[in-house]
């Protein structure tokens, strides 16, 4: 072998015999800190500084007494609690040999206490016993006219010492504080002030009005607070049933919460609020055939918007169950369409819906359009819409009219042709082009037929 080779191997066997040594110094280390019945009744603590006080006995001679010792706390619990009653330093037994000590004091020695020996005793069997007691521990009899010690708090295992102070007694003469009541009061008071009212998810936009205006106008008027809690639109995308919205009230009396209640109702129900209103303002309506209400509105809700804007009023559209195409079975109810606004402008607003009714247009809902009615016999009426409504919808497109057709709600039997007056010519011109067609092919059917 090389000497380097060598030189490797003593190294290795060199560091396994250190390993050895300091391992057994480490396990005679543990062996010896083990808690055994011969030593459990041993405390582990640290040294104690021990005062000396002086005490007179019968005699008036003076004998150095020690006071009671003041445990060290450690952060780990002590097997077993010290109960070892301090005795003075004459007659407390030496750990060595069970010698007792003795003072000088006048050269006597002052004789052992029979009830402190056998105190004494009681608390080494019960050491013995139980190697891990949790009696508390008495302060020592301190001359007469001090106070005594706070008593030691005994520990369970495996848990810390506590020290427990003289507990502060309770004076019974203090009055207890109202703050019980005060929370009450307030608690009933906020909650006699909330209240809440739930809409459909599809009016909130009403409630709120434009950049929150409406809602801003509502907060002001009656001193409450409205916080919407409203499904999200991917929600109510997703969920075909009509989904409701919560609006909470908070702040504000009694007074002022039923009003701004009877608002959000009257925004979800007519679109307006009687309360954000002037005092001109009134409430009308005007009874239309369900036929009709689809002209009121428009397409896209540009007629209504027209009405409402340009005379400062509210119309109010009914709901209906009315089908054109439906089987009629009697009378045909009506629906009422509400005006709210000024006087004037509403009287206005009832004239415009009473000429969409029978004309189809206005002024302010169309401007620059005029109507004509077209007297065509009811045998002509056929040549008119043609097969499938082909000439009806040729004259719409090609001369950008509206021709309606008489009915039994019509105010006129005669044909209406709405638009622009040349346009309108034109349009009577071809209606009249295809009566007197028709009428040809009829008389030369007869014609031919006779001979």
């Amino acid at each position: 072998m090389d000497a380097s080779t060598l030189t490797h191997i003593a190294a290795i066997v060199v560091g396994m015999l250190i390993t050895l040594v300091v391992v057994k110094s480490f396990q005679a280390k543990e062996a010896n800190s083990v808690i055994t019945p011969a030593n459990a009744t041993k405390p582990t603590t640290r040294k104690r500084k021990k005062k000396k006080v002086k005490a007179t006995n019968g005699s008036g001679s003076s004998q150095g007494v020690k006071a009671e010792e003041v445990p060290v706390i450690k952060e780990r619990p002590l097997p077993v609690p010290l109960n070892e009653e301090e005795e003075p330093a004459s007659t407390r037994e030496a750990p060595k040999g069970n010698k007792q000590k003795k003072k000088k004091n006048g050269g006597q020695t002052k004789p052992k206490d029979t009830s402190l020996q056998q105190k004494e005793a009681t608390s080494v069997k019960q050491t013995k016993t139980n190697s891990r007691p949790a009696p508390k521990t008495k302060a020592l009899p301190q001359e007469q006219g001090k106070k005594t010690e706070p008593q030691w708090e005994t520990h369970k295992p495996d848990e810390e010492w506590v020290v427990e102070g003289p507990k502060k007694k309770k004076n019974r003469n203090q009055k207890p504080k109202s703050v019980k009541n005060a929370n009450v009061s307030q608690t009933s008071s906020a909650a006699a002030s909330t209240d809440s009212i739930t809409v459909n998810a599809s009016k909130i936009g009403v409630v709120i009005g434009p950049k929150g205006a409406t809602m801003k106008a509502l907060e002001e008027a009656t001193g409450c607070k409205l916080d919407i809690n409203a499904p999200s639109k991917d929600d109510s995308s997703k969920v075909k049933k009509p989904q409701n919205a919560t609006i909470v009230i908070t702040g504000g009396d009694a007074e002022g919460i039923a009003k701004v209640k009877t608002a959000i109702l009257d925004l979800s129900n007519k679109g307006y609020a009687k309360l954000l209103q002037s005092d001109n303002f009134g409430e009308f309506s005007t009874m239309v055939h369900p036929r009709y209400l689809s002209e009121i509105v428009g397409p896209g809700g540009k007629t209504i918007q027209a009405i409402q804007s340009a005379l400062d009023v509210k119309l109010t559209i009914p709901s209906t169950d009315w089908k054109p195409n439906a089987p009629k079975v009697g009378k045909v109810k009506l629906c009422q369409v509400g005006i709210a606004g000024s006087k004037e402008h509403s009287k206005e607003a009832k004239a415009v819906i009473q000429s969409l009714v029978r004309w189809h247009h206005h002024e302010i809902t169309h401007p620059g359009l005029i109507h004509e009615q077209v007297d065509v016999p009811q045998e002509f009426y056929h040549c008119v819409i043609g097969t499938r409504g082909s000439e009806i919808k040729h004259i719409r497109g090609n001369f950008n009219v509206e021709m309606f057709m008489p009915n039994e709600d019509s105010v006129t039997d005669s044909i209406i042709v709405v638009g622009k007056q040349s346009n309108v010519d034109r349009a009577i011109t071809y209606i009249q082009t295809l009566i007197d067609r028709d009428t040809e092919q009829r008389e030369k059917k007869y014609n031919d037929e006779f001979y």
